[in-house]
């Protein structure tokens, strides 16, 4: 045997090997954490070497929150926002939509919330965010358009049902989306058309049984592609890219999440469940007249973030006036009754609609104005 070729392969085994042995010593180590712990700090050696080399391997399993950006770095906008909730023990995920067209104050300001992002960054986002909410917010990350595509694409993309004919160009954002109708794999480029689509370029009674040409349908269709994501590609077998993905994610998504926080995280792929996700609508009223607010419930929203959003660390520190002032301005507001619906704007029922057939998609009956803010 060559000797190059001998070594190249005995490189190759002990890689195999190491990495084996040490993911067992990782698995072994949070298997077990509770009775390490308990000896280490039972014997007063909490500050010795030993316990400083197991701490940084042993995951946190304090439920914690983060807040999902979307949008376009080049314009410095966002148009997705969610709010993920993480509990390590239960591995129970809770996700919320954030309509972009949230009423907020911003500087004693009426405000939508997507304009806290381009206005000032990622802090301003999240202390707003926080403040209506009542919340702790411990990590961030804003994914770009671009990235989204590659990490779709790394994944080999997504097997989806596409429920009507989309077609939409704004030259302006040079946004163009084309997609046919059925199930197909969709490639980054297409999941990127798919969850930035809202109105069509011309109305028509099929695709107003899933849009209307609010941001609340977009964010049914962005939870639904998200979950099926999730059920997809959140397994063993992509195990092996989970590199590339990381890699990806830092190269081109802003997040405060560390490397070694990260890689933890993905030891709990192979413990992932779909039926522990859900999906939450945030409470609240669409405002159907300029300038087409989205009024947060925000007694009910924050019940909710006390029950199913827990968290105790937060990136930024919220401002307690402003966090009362929300209760405040929302029990002087008074929604304005919603306009009734035409036939031609509902579209008539249809008993056959694909949206039965279809595994990926649920029909909503959320409605709100068709008209762009």
């Amino acid at each position: 045997m060559d000797l190059r070729k001998f070594y190249f392969i005995l490189t190759i085994f002990s890689a195999i090997v190491l990495f084996v042995f040490g993911s067992g010593i990782l698995v072994y180590i949070n298997a077990n954490i509770d009775i390490i712990s308990s000896e280490v700090y039972a014997s007063g050696d909490q500050d010795s070497h030993f316990a400083n080399i197991i701490n940084p391997l042993v995951q946190k399993r304090d439920p914690f929150n983060i807040l999902l950006l979307g949008g376009d770095k080049v314009n410095n906008l966002t148009d997705t926002m969610m709010l993920a909730n993480f509990d390590p023990e239960t591995g129970k995920i809770n996700i919320m939509s954030i309509p972009r067209d949230t009423r907020v104050f911003i500087k004693n300001k009426e405000r939508k919330i997507n304009y806290a992002f381009p206005s000032g960054g990622v802090e301003l986002a999240v202390k707003t965010l926080s403040e209506l909410l009542d919340v702790n917010i411990k990590y961030y990350a804003f994914v770009d358009t671009s990235a989204f595509r590659k990490i779709i694409d790394l994944l080999d993309g997504v097997d989806y049902y596409i429920p009507v004919d989309m077609d939409y160009d704004d030259p302006t954002q040079n946004l163009h989306i084309h997609l046919k109708k059925g199930q197909q794999r969709l490639n980054g480029e297409q999941a990127e058309q798919y969850v930035r689509f809202r109105k069509p370029n011309r109305w028509n009674k099929e695709i107003r049984k899933y849009y209307d040409g609010s941001d609340l349908k977009r964010n049914e269709a962005q939870q639904q592609f998200v979950k099926e994501l999730m059920r997809q590609k959140l397994t063993i077998q992509y195990l092996p890219k989970l590199t590339s993905v990381i890699n990806t994610v830092f190269d081109s998504v802003k997040t405060n999440l560390t490397l070694n926080e990260t890689v933890k995280l993905t030891s709990y792929v192979t413990k992932f469940n779909i039926d522990n996700v859900s999906f939450i609508q945030m409470p609240g009223t669409t405002y159907d007249a300029s300038p087409y607010y989205y009024i947060c419930d925000v007694a009910a929203a924050r019940k909710i973030m006390a029950e199913s959003f827990k968290c105790k660390d937060s990136f930024v520190t919220a401002d307690e006036e402003a966090k009362a002032f929300y209760l405040k301005s929302e029990a002087k507001y008074v929604p304005p009754p919603k306009p009734v619906a035409s036939e031609e704007q509902s579209g008539d029922a249809d008993e056959n609609s694909d949206m039965s057939e279809n595994p990926s998609n649920s029909e909503s009956l959320i409605t709100g104005s068709d008209q762009d803010p």
